[in-house]
């Protein structure tokens, strides 16, 4: 969305025949922000930076230094966007360390028209820093194997790294468990799985991220249905905080209930520091995201060790707003069903599909919980929505309501299957994918252990496809499977930090 807002801004420019170029003058008081060298710091100064930044102007060094008012040596978006926070008051300063240049710049033409554009300088987009392709992971060896190997491979491509078992991994350190810990670095770039052995026995496939950090491996049911395979768990290595969680209860209009919302705050959020600012991933089920205390499946999704991961490896926070569901199945089948016509038959039974109140729960979270959240919280216009299986349709339905509220929609595991294809195409067909749209995550299992992930495999993998046929672009889509995967939170919390990693376009 970054390079469409230049490219606007590119091309309003060179219709305004404006070609502006900054020559040194005469000296005058020197201010961090004043781009232009007109003594004041205003919005036409965030505006000339977004206009370098499209090619539409020039800016010598000097102008270039007033304008890097976060002092990292460079001139971004984050200096206009800075500079707009300052005019509005959110901050009262810019960073200082740097020696101002003597003499102030003037803005003067070239060749082109000396009128200067009238139209109002767009407001520089929120965005989401970048993190390494290279990232160290830890291995505990809570199973106290003799002998730890990693083998990583590409998920697409099928390469590996090395022929199995993979890469030999050597002691890194010794936990306060007695555990030794692993460590190597990973190109994610390159290889996004990784399979932890002994050459013996074995995880399932473990997504590699940027928002992994800590594995270690946990028996996979009370069955051990994989045998010799064992699910991971993930944990965010070294970190010590845990961040803090908040209960906050609404009414709920469709019921008039009251209804539990969960927001996790990232370790060292600072209420009182309103210069940073935070992207929000708003989650169906939020009674499972975040601990077992709470869970109804005795599983969680981990979303807190993954954030946590994410930020280690030099990545932004994330605040997580987990909206509970009713606290029955049926009342949760309900709520999380939107009503977009005929059932399939293979629900039409169930009635409490039927009439289901999926626009009710969408309205809740727009019009309730987001308004709540930026007014209390320091939040940026980043906004992602996310659930798995009844939750994964509602939020995929959210998302298509709701495009120019949310960058991002992840669907895991999600129950298409409540609508045929003709039915999907009828909805489908009332969207206008034109213009800027999320990017979307999909994903689910296809384990032959589990009949109801077997049962939402077909609809959720066809949906990218189905969508592409009605002009969703294909590079905001991604579809993800795992054929060991059943349909519970353990595996969902295995792809979160993908599903993050990827949505974030880290």
């Amino acid at each position: 969305m970054k390079n469409r807002l230049l490219s606007l801004l590119l091309i309003v420019t060179l219709v305004l025949g404006l070609v502006l170029s900054v020559s040194v003058s005469t000296a005058a008081a020197q201010l961090y922000g004043d781009v232009d060298g007109d003594n004041d710091v205003t919005i036409r100064d965030a505006a000339f930076i977004q206009r370098f930044l499209a090619g539409a102007v020039e800016l010598d060094d000097a102008a270039q230094t007033r304008g890097d008012v976060d002092a990292d040596d460079d001139v971004t978006i984050r200096d206009a966007s800075m500079i707009q926070r300052y005019l509005s008051g959110v901050i009262d300063s810019f960073p200082s360390g740097k020696e101002l240049p003597t003499q102030a710049p003037t803005i003067a033409p070239t060749d082109a028209p000396t009128q200067a554009p009238t139209q109002a300088p767009t407001e520089p987009e929120d965005v989401i820093t970048k993190v390494k392709n290279n990232i160290p992971i830890y291995f505990t060896n809570n199973k106290k194997w003799s002998k730890v190997y990693a083998y990583l491979f590409n998920s697409e491509t099928g390469a590996s790294q090395k022929t199995w078992p993979g890469t030999q991994m050597t002691n890194y350190t010794t936990n306060s468990l007695g555990e030794n810990v692993y460590s190597m670095t990973v190109d994610v770039t390159k290889y996004d799985r990784v399979i932890f052995n002994n050459n013996s026995v074995q995880t399932t496939n473990m997504p590699v991220t940027k928002a992994s950090s800590g594995y270690f491996v946990d028996p996979i049911g009370k069955n051990n249905i994989y045998s010799k395979k064992y699910i991971g768990g993930l944990y965010p290595y070294g970190q010590s905080g845990e961040g803090t969680i908040k209960t906050v209860r609404f009414t709920y209009p469709d019921g008039n209930y009251n209804k539990n919302v969960y927001i996790w705050l990232p370790e060292g959020y600072d209420a009182n520091d309103k210069s940073k600012k935070y992207s929000v991933l708003y989650m169906c089920d939020g009674q499972n995201l975040f601990g077992q205390a709470t869970t109804l499946s005795g599983y969680e999704w981990e979303c807190d060790e993954s954030v946590l991961s994410l930020m280690q490896n030099g990545g932004d926070g994330v605040i997580v707003v987990g909206i509970a569901c009713g606290d029955t199945e049926k009342l949760r089948n309900h709520e999380l069903t939107p009503n977009l016509g005929q059932l399939a038959p293979i629900v039409s039974g169930d009635t409490s599909y039927q009439n289901g109140g999926g626009k009710a729960f969408s309205d809740f979270v727009t019009d309730t919980v987001i308004p709540y959240v930026d007014k209390n919280y320091n939040v940026n216009s980043i906004r992602g929505i996310a659930g798995s299986s009844s939750g994964g349709i509602e939020a995929f339905y959210i998302g298509m309501e709701n495009m120019d509220k949310f960058r991002y929609i992840g669907a895991l595991s999600p129950a298409f299957i409540l609508y045929n294809k003709s039915v999907w195409d009828s909805y489908l067909n009332t969207k206008d994918f034109s213009g800027d749209v999320p990017r979307i995550y999909f994903f689910c299992g296809n384990s032959t252990q589990d009949q109801l992930e077997q049962a939402l495999y077909p609809n959720a993998t066809a949906m990218e496809g189905w969508m592409k046929n009605h002009g969703y672009p294909a590079d905001k889509m991604i579809t993800k499977t795992d054929a060991e995967a059943v349909h519970n939170e353990g595996f969902w919390a295995l792809y979160f930090p993908e599903m993050l990693s990827w949505c974030l376009d880290l």
